[in-house]
Formats: structure tokens, sequence, C-alpha cells
């Protein structure tokens, strides 16, 4: 009896062992080829914004209800993001977005985050052109076998002349 005891619990551990799934750790080349594949769609995201074809880039965003993107302070759905483009596009006469230097990091094969500095040019109807610094940082995860962003986040380094540079003041 001893020993069918014994057999039984050598067997359900071993069963248990096998069952669980164990994550592994990437290699350099595996991590490479995840970064890459998430790096185009972002490249992407910024060509679009470029050619201020905003409702294309916003088609890498995720629909999910867990996903928020933040803005001036402000955490939007994907749907008050839609919204907001669409309300300052026709107002937006050149954007040019220059990635200055490549952060990523592949948390595992299906999540990789980004931190952008990102150099800003930006010239809106009857305001003189505006050149200034941000960062951007995002999240992207695999869904249903699709880079989609998750999160993101515009960081000005000078909100106060942003603001000062973009808000009309009509001669006041």
């Amino acid at each position: 009896m001893r020993r069918f005891t014994l057999i039984l619990l050598s067997t359900i551990c071993l069963l248990n062992f096998s069952c669980h799934k164990q994550e592994t750790e990437l290699t350099e080349v595996q991590a490479q080829q995840i970064a890459k594949s998430a790096i185009d769609i972002v490249k992407k995201v910024f060509e679009y914004s470029n050619n201020m074809d905003f409702e294309s880039g916003l088609n890498h965003y995720s629909e999910s209800s867990n996903s928020y993107f933040i803005t001036d302070g402000i955490m939007h759905s994907l749907s008050d993001l839609k919204k907001a483009y669409k309300d300052i596009g026709p107002a937006v006469e050149d954007l040019h977005n220059t990635i200055e230097r490549w952060n990523v990091h592949v948390l595992s094969q299906d999540i990789v985050t980004f931190t952008l500095p990102v150099k800003l040019k930006l010239k809106l109807k009857g305001i003189p052109e505006y050149t200034g610094q941000l960062i951007w940082t995002a999240t992207l995860q695999k869904q249903e076998d699709r880079w989609m962003i998750v999160q993101s986040h515009e960081s000005w380094l000078n909100c106060a002349a942003v603001a000062a540079a973009l808000i009309p003041t009509n001669g006041i």
C-alpha cells in the first residue's frame, strides 16, 4: 500500500509539473525579431501621422475597453482619441514627427514597450509653426496575431511653451 501511494503521488506530481505552462526566456535573436515587428508598426503609425492620415494610424490602436491613451494629461478611450483627431485634423497644415532615438523593451513574445523622444514640427492654420520635443511611450500587445497599441502617453518637455505657441490669442 505504501508503494502504491508513493507511485500515485509521484504520478500526480509529474502530471502537475507537465501541465504547467512554463515561461521560457527569449533568446537575443527572438527578442530582436519581436522588437523589429513591433517597431515596424510604430513606424507606420508615425508615418501616417506625418502624412496627416490620423485615421489609418489609429487603426493600430486597440479597441479593447482596458486600453487607454493619454494626451495633454487626459486619459482617453480610442473613440475619444478618434474624435479628437477628427476635430483637430482640418486645422493642421503641416506635421512632422522625427523619432530621435529608439528605446524598445521586449517584455514577452506578446508585449513590447517603447519610450521615444520625438522632435515635432507642427503648423496649424493661422498660427506660426511650432517646433518642440515630446516623449511618447507606448505598450504594444499582440491581439489576434496583430500588434496593437494598448497604451500610449505623450509628455511635452515644455507644456507652457506648447500651450503659448498653439493657442491663438486673436490679438488679445
